[in-house]
């Protein structure tokens, strides 16, 4: 997508609103970003058709609603649904969703889920690893699976972060204890459109999630459910976030075919054969006897048969090349 695109046509917000700067983006090799306001476009300054990076902060999230979407009548719910237009050509990589506790008594602390932790008395999908950080002064954090993870949970004490970021005592500022996970690659993906497709509140939706994946107990015999936990979740319906499964070396050879220049060239030799230029060595190929390499073969054959149609195996096999130097004993 070229970047009128992102700015005009996603966003909303006029080109040259944005204005360029130099920018990086850890784990990728952008050098440059548009920006407006705190939302940020990263880019190549060098490469024109080159995949484009839009980042939204919470930040970006809030200015983006409130200066902005507003102005128009327009919720975020129907920005992110505005997204599905060009669901074919974005992916989004990386989604962080939270929920901010901000009673004077709180459901829980982050130590106080470290504690349960220490005592091995909860579990995460498959996972037991966890990580507390810092403390009462500085801010106690727990982190739930390992930095990689692809749904990394975070319990914080807000309250602290805000209190440093504005000079401030802590007891200055009203409590908030804030649950955030960040899900990343296809997980992010498969949130955002598990979301934008149904009328379940973000806020339920998350709990949903926590409730399926998250438990904390009482007990060492995982028999009794924490009841602050289950009290925090209240009453809302599991939702089990699944990735559809796909045959992805099939998909990557097509992706290749696509946009690495197979069909380029195929559109060449047709161009060359209709204007009667085609070269002459090249004239006696035999398109027909052309066999599927074995793992291209065995690929389809997997394909075909979880499209339900093993009626064409027997076809795939006519077309694949027979090894004949297999030793047998």
């Amino acid at each position: 997508m070229n970047l009128e695109d992102i700015t005009r046509h996603i966003l909303g917000i006029p080109e040259e609103y944005f204005s360029l700067e130099k920018g990086r983006l850890q784990h990728y090799n952008y050098d440059c970003c548009y920006r407006f306001g705190d939302i940020r476009i990263y880019d190549y300054l060098e490469k024109i058709d080159a995949d484009k990076m839009l980042v939204l902060s919470g930040k970006a999230c809030e200015f983006l609603r409130d200066s902005w979407l507003s102005q128009k009548d327009l919720s975020f719910k129907t920005f992110m649904n505005n997204l599905l237009v060009y669901e074919e050509l974005i992916t989004i990589t990386r989604l962080d969703v939270a929920i901010d506790d901000f009673n004077e008594i709180p459901f829980f602390t982050p130590t106080q889920l470290s504690r349960i932790c220490q005592k091995k008395q909860f579990i995460y999908g498959r996972s037991t690893s966890y990580l507390p950080y810092g403390d009462k002064q500085t801010g106690a954090t727990l982190y739930l699976k390992p930095p990689h993870a692809d749904d990394r949970l975070k319990f914080y004490d807000k309250q602290a972060e805000l209190a440093k970021e504005q000079g401030l005592r802590k007891k200055d500022l009203s409590p908030q204890i804030r649950t955030e996970i960040v899900f990343r690659r296809q997980k992010a993906h498969h949130f955002f459109l598990t979301y934008v497709n149904t009328e379940t509140p973000l806020l339920e939706l998350f709990q949903g999630y926590l409730k399926e994946k998250v438990k904390f107990y009482s007990d060492k015999a995982f028999q009794v459910p924490l009841k602050k936990w289950q009290d925090f979740l209240g009453s809302v319906e599991l939702f089990n976030l699944s990735i559809p499964k796909q045959n992805v070396n099939l998909y990557r050879k097509i992706h290749w075919l696509k946009y690495g220049g197979g069909l380029a060239v195929y559109k060449a030799v047709q161009f060359l054969e209709e204007n009667g230029i085609f070269p002459t060595e090249l004239a006696d190929i035999d398109y027909n006897v052309v066999e599927y390499p074995p793992e291209l073969s065995n690929e389809l054959k997997k394909y075909v048969t979880t499209k339900g149609r093993t009626d064409l195996i027997n076809k795939i096999n006519l077309s694949t090349k027979k090894i004949t130097n297999i030793r047998r004993n």
